[in-house]
């Protein structure tokens, strides 16, 4: 046999062992397909036959969760924070961050799996619930608002898996084998979790839950053997046993590639940071109970009340929605989504987890010492008719709203400032000079503080974010990404 004969086997048998593999995972994954849709298709078939026993399951649950969650307010507000891990604001967020990530990084095809897994949601599952169209479980006691759309399949609890799932999915190339059974079990913990809200509030079946989760599993069953395929397409294997992606573990780099230590100094650090803070919160505790104490019957406590009721009087039907849509600036789902969003943002231009420990320790620093110091000061809210509701009755000072935009806008601007070198960086300072003012005016318009409240809380917000941004940034730069495997060297942004 001559070399020509040689070579043209070698390639015959690669091309038959290749076609091989290639068929034994198109196989399995269709039996993961079928293992999500079939469960779903003998779920609605049984609904829409109101089989008895599962009917009975239903009720018997649906009652039973609500019973005993309605009359703890606490248990009720936890569920609810849960819940919306699964909602489609959520999954947007997620989606969206995991897509940049990938983009930033040079993972150009990860990116397009997560952008077509993600698209399927919205198309998917409001197109299966309108198809079968069940009506929402009828409790006793409700405590939470039924959604307008249908019960069957429960939307939360397929986001959910998807979501996670595929989080999940592109992590599992980057971390040691022994961390991979975590990942996974983490994000089914979370998916379990979010289904269980759905049954606990009362706004889905069992039934409706469960076909939610085999909805997804197909989803992702779908997704990523079509991923799968279109690796084969570019010649790209792994012989890797627990991958699902098919992706080299060694073309999924590190998820802080530069090995920059997350604390410029170590311990160090922690202890000016734990300093400082201990500082901060000394000096706004003493300034709250002289201005509350001391100064409250006179001309500033005069001042102070005299602001509120002049903003009262001037409240009119357009200012409240206004002001209602500048309160959400700072409130609870920004709080979560901007940290969140900085965070993911810098670590994949970085390549470092110092930016990330920097986002963490501003936002978190921020509500410990504010909690700290209204409960000490415990300084009561205006004598008037507020705006607001559920807030505590005696923690005006400082305001947690202003305090917490200016850590999260204030924290924006350190790290465009830190990590661009274009001149026209310093304009990002528009964000936080903006927002805090109108979130301070807007807490004074809705009587949830005095003006004195507003400017601790400024205060707060501003020297927290001086001092992590002195002790937690120095030394972060841009890093240019080239080929997925190839050298990466500090560059400047701009």
């Amino acid at each position: 046999m001559n070399r020509v004969d040689e070579r043209a086997g070698i390639q015959d048998e690669r091309s038959t062992t290749g076609l091989g593999r290639f068929g034994v995972r198109t196989v399995l994954g269709l039996v993961a397909l079928l293992a999500g849709l079939v469960p779903f298709l003998l779920l609605l078939l049984l609904v829409q036959r109101e089989w008895s026993p599962l009917a009975a399951l239903d009720g018997d649950v649906a009652a039973g969760l609500n019973e005993a969650v309605a009359d703890s307010p606490t248990t009720v507000r936890v569920l609810q924070a849960v819940t919306d891990l699964g909602g489609h604001p959520a999954a947007i967020l997620l989606f969206t961050l995991t897509t940049v990530f990938l983009l930033v990084r040079g993972q150009r095809r990860l990116a397009v799996f997560a952008t077509v897994t993600g698209l399927s949601l919205p198309v998917l599952v409001p197109v299966t619930k309108a198809l079968v169209d069940r009506a929402r479980p009828m409790v006793a006691d409700p405590v939470a608002d039924l959604p307008s759309n249908a019960s069957f399949p429960s939307g939360h609890a397929t986001v959910s898996l998807v979501t996670f799932g595929t989080l999940a999915l592109l992590a599992l190339p980057a971390v040691r084998r022994g961390l991979r059974p975590w990942v996974v079990a983490a994000a089914l913990v979370v998916a379990l979790a979010v289904g269980f809200t759905r049954l606990a509030l009362g706004v889905h079946f069992v039934t409706d839950v469960l076909a939610g989760y085999a909805l997804g599993a197909g989803i992702l069953a779908v997704t990523t053997a079509a991923f799968r395929a279109w690796q084969h397409d570019h010649h790209h294997h792994t012989e890797e046993p627990l991958d699902p992606l098919d992706v080299e573990p060694g073309a999924m780099e590190h998820a802080a590639p530069s090995g920059q230590p997350a604390l410029p100094d170590g311990r160090r650090t922690v202890t000016r940071l734990l300093v400082a803070a201990a500082a901060l919160s000394a000096a706004l505790i003493v300034l709250g109970l002289l201005v509350t104490g001391v100064l409250g019957g006179a001309a500033l406590g005069r001042f102070d009340r005299s602001v509120v009721e002049a903003f009262v009087a001037a409240r009119t039907p357009v200012l409240t929605d206004v002001t209602d849509a500048v309160e959400r600036l700072s409130g609870t789902a920004m709080v979560i989504a901007v940290p969140v969003t900085l965070a993911v943002l810098a670590l994949a231009v970085t390549g470092s987890w110092r930016p990330v420990v920097f986002v963490l320790v501003t936002v978190v620093g921020e509500l410990g010492i504010y909690f700290v110091v209204s409960r000490t000061v415990e300084r009561a809210r205006p004598a008037v008719a507020d705006l607001t509701s559920g807030l505590p009755t005696a923690a005006s000072w400082p305001s947690g709203h202003v305090a917490a935009a200016v850590a999260l806008y204030g924290a924006l601007a350190a790290l465009v400032i830190t990590l661009a070198r274009s001149r026209w960086r310093w304009a990002v300072l528009a964000v936080p000079v903006l927002v805090v003012p109108a979130v301070a005016l807007s807490r004074i318009y809705t009587a949830a503080h005095y003006p004195t409240d507003v400017l601790a809380g400024v205060v707060l917000g501003t020297v927290w974010v001086l001092v992590c941004a002195r002790y937690l940034l120095p030394g972060v730069t841009a890093m240019r990404h080239h080929a997925v495997a190839g050298p990466r060297r500090p560059v400047t942004v701009g």
